[in-house]
C-alpha cells in the first residue's frame, strides 16, 4: 500500500504547487475521485484473491495453517506466535471499491456514464461483484468468526460504528445474495477481458465460480446445520460448479516487479527460501507412494523428499539442512495461483454425495476429483496405479469415506486456497494435525484472533462480538466448527 499512499501525497502536492493564485475548487479530495472508472476498481479488487492462498511474502500463515510449510531457517511464524489477523484492507480497499462499482451501475445518473459501462454490460458489472464480494466475505468470517457485515462499508449512510453479524446470519445472506448474483449473470453480455484478470471476461466461469463458492459454504453446515447446508447444495450443485481444470478460478502473476509471484520475490529476488514443503505433507505423499510429490517438491541431495517437521525450535534446524523443496513451477516471476480448483469442487461433491444431499455416485466424482488433481500436474497416466492402492480406493464405511475425501482434498489443496483446507481440517480433522515444539499453543488455532485496529474504534460492538462468540483467542470455534479435533 506504501506506493498508493506517495501517489496520492504525490498528486497533492503537485495539485498545491501549480494552482499558484488559483485555488479551484478547494473541496475536491485527490484521494477520492467524482469519477472513479470501475475498470480499474475491479481489476484492483480481483488482485486480492490470491491473498487466502499465499498470504504474503514472508508470513504465509494461509499455508502453514493446514500445515503444508515448514520453516527452514528462522521459526517466526509455525510456532503460532503471531495471532490476529487485519481484516481491514478488505473493507476499506476490495469490498469498498466492489461496493462502489454496484452503486454506481445502479444508480441511474451514473449507470450510463462512460467510466462506469467501459467494464461491461451493467447485470454482468454487478453479478461479477457480488460473487467476488462474497469470496471475501466467505474467508474473512471463516477466519475470525463474527465480523461487521449488515453495516460495514457504510459511511455514506453515517454508520461508522458497525455491528459484528453471526457467522450463521452472514452465510444465509451471501447464499441469498450469490444466488440471486447467479440469475442477474447475463451470457450475452459482456465484462472486459482486459480488466477482468480472473476469468477474461467468461461469464459462464464466473456463474460456475458463483455455485462452487456457495457449495464450499454450504458443506460447512454438515455439523451445525445440515437441514440447511443441504438445501443451499442442492441448489448449488444443479446451477453447476467447477469441475473442469479450465474454469478453476487462478490469478495470473506477470514477469514484471510490481505484478510478481510472493514465492518468487522470497526465493528469488531476497534468496531467502524461508521456507519448505512440510514432513507432515511429503511423508503422507510418500505413504500413498503419490506421485504429486515429484511435482510438489525438489528432492535434496540423496534425490529423497524429505521435509522439514513443522513448526520446530530453532535449535532444531541445524538437524534438518538437507531437505526438499519448493518445486520451481511455485515460484516462478509469473507462476499463476489457484485458489479454487476443480478437484476441490468435485471433492466436496463427493462428499455431499456420501451424506446423500445430492443424487449422484459419490465414488464417480471421488475419482473424478483426484483425476482432475493429477491432469492439472500431468501425471493422468498415474491415476489408475494410484488408485487401486488399498488405502486411496472408495472403500469402508460412510465415516471411513469422507475421511478418504477430506484427505484427497488437503492432498490437492496444496498451494491452493489454504483457507479452506484449514476450515476442512477444522471441520473434519483430517489429517491429524499437531503443533510442533516451538509451539505456544496446545492445539493448531480454530480461528485467528481480531486485529485491535479493526475495533479500536469500534469497542462496544467488538465486546458484543466476543459475548456473543466466545473469548477471543485461538480456542473458540467459528460457528460451524462444532466437531472437536483430537
Amino acid at each position: 500500500m506504501k506506493y498508493i499512499k506517495f501517489l496520492a501525497t504525490a498528486l497533492t502536492g503537485l495539485m498545491t504547487f501549480t494552482s499558484c493564485g488559483d485555488f479551484g475548487d478547494t473541496n475536491v479530495d485527490p484521494n477520492n475521485p467524482s469519477t472513479p472508472d470501475t475498470r480499474f476498481l475491479f481489476t484492483y479488487a480481483c488482485k486480492d484473491v490470491p491473498d487466502f492462498t499465499l498470504n504474503g511474502t514472508y508470513d504465509p500463515w494461509t499455508q502453514y495453517y493446514p500445515q503444508y510449510y515448514a520453516e527452514r531457517q528462522n521459526v517466526q511464524y509455525t510456532g503460532y506466535a503471531q495471532t490476529d489477523f487485519n481484516t481491514g484492507p478488505y473493507y476499506y480497499a476490495t469490498i469498498r471499491n466492489l461496493n462502489t462499482i454496484i452503486s454506481l451501475n445502479e444508480n441511474e445518473a451514473t449507470s450510463g456514464q462512460s467510466y462506469v459501462v467501459q467494464l461491461g454490460s451493467t447485470e454482468n458489472q454487478i453479478a461479477a461483484c457480488r460473487t467476488l464480494r462474497a469470496f471475501v466475505y466467505m474467508h474473512l468470517t471463516d477466519i475470525v468468526g463474527m465480523i461487521p457485515y449488515s453495516e460495514a462499508v457504510l459511511g455514506d449512510e453515517n454508520i461508522f460504528n458497525p455491528k459484528y453479524d453471526t457467522q450463521e446470519f452472514i452465510y444465509e445472506d451471501l447464499d441469498r445474495d450469490l444466488k440471486e448474483a447467479y440469475a442477474q449473470f447475463n451470457e450475452s453480455g459482456t465484462l472486459d477481458r482486459n480488466y477482468d484478470i480472473l476469468y477474461a471476461g467468461n461469464i459462464a466461469r464466473w456463474k460456475k465460480l458463483n455455485a462452487s463458492i456457495r457449495m464450499m459454504m454450504a458443506i460447512k453446515l454438515s455439523d451445525v446445520d445440515p437441514a440447511a447446508g443441504k438445501a443451499r447444495f442442492v441448489q448449488a450443485y444443479a446451477d453447476g460448479g467447477i469441475v473442469d481444470n479450465d474454469d478453476r478460478l487462478e490469478y495470473k502473476y506477470l514477469a514484471e516487479t510490481a505484478n510478481q509471484n510472493p514465492l518468487y520475490d522470497n526465493v528469488i529476488v531476497s534468496g531467502r527460501k524461508d521456507f519448505a514443503p512440510s514432513k507432515t505433507l511429503l511423508d503422507q505423499l510418500n505413504a500413498y507412494n503419490d506421485p504429486r510429490v515429484e511435482v510438489y517438491a525438489d528432492p535434496n541431495s540423496e534425490g529423497k523428499y524429505e521435509g522439514v517437521p513443522f513448526g520446530i525450535t530453532q535449535s532444531e534446524i541445524v538437524n534438518y539442512t538437507d531437505c526438499a523443496s519448493f518445486d520451481p513451477r511455485f515460484y516462478q516471476q509469473n507462476s499463476p495461483m489457484v485458489s479454487i480448483s476443480a478437484a476441490h469442487i468435485l471433492l466436496i461433491q463427493a462428499e455431499a454425495a456420501v451424506r446423500g444431499w445430492i443424487s449422484a455416485d459419490a465414488e464417480t466424482l471421488y475419482k473424478a476429483g483426484i483425476a482432475a488433481s493429477f491432469g492439472f500436474y500431468d501425471l493422468a497416466d498415474k491415476f489408475d496405479a494410484y488408485y487401486a492402492q488399498p488405502t486411496i480406493a472408495f472403500s469402508g464405511s460412510e465415516q471411513e469415506k469422507i475421511e478418504k475425501i477430506a484427505m484427497q482434498r488437503w492432498l490437492a489443496n496444496f498451494m491452493h486456497d489454504g483457507v479452506e483446507a484449514w476450515s476442512d481440517w477444522r471441520r473434519l480433522n483430517v489429517p491429524k494435525l499437531k503443533p510442533g515444539t516451538a509451539a505456544t499453543v496446545t492445539h493448531i488455532p480454530y480461528r485467528r484472533i481480531y486485529y485491535p485496529d479493526d475495533y479500536a474504534t469500534n469497542v462496544d460492538n467488538y465486546n458484543a462480538a466476543i459475548a456473543a462468540q466466545g473469548a477471543d483467542n485461538f480456542d473458540t470455534r467459528v460457528w460451524w466448527d462444532v466437531a472437536p479435533n483430537e
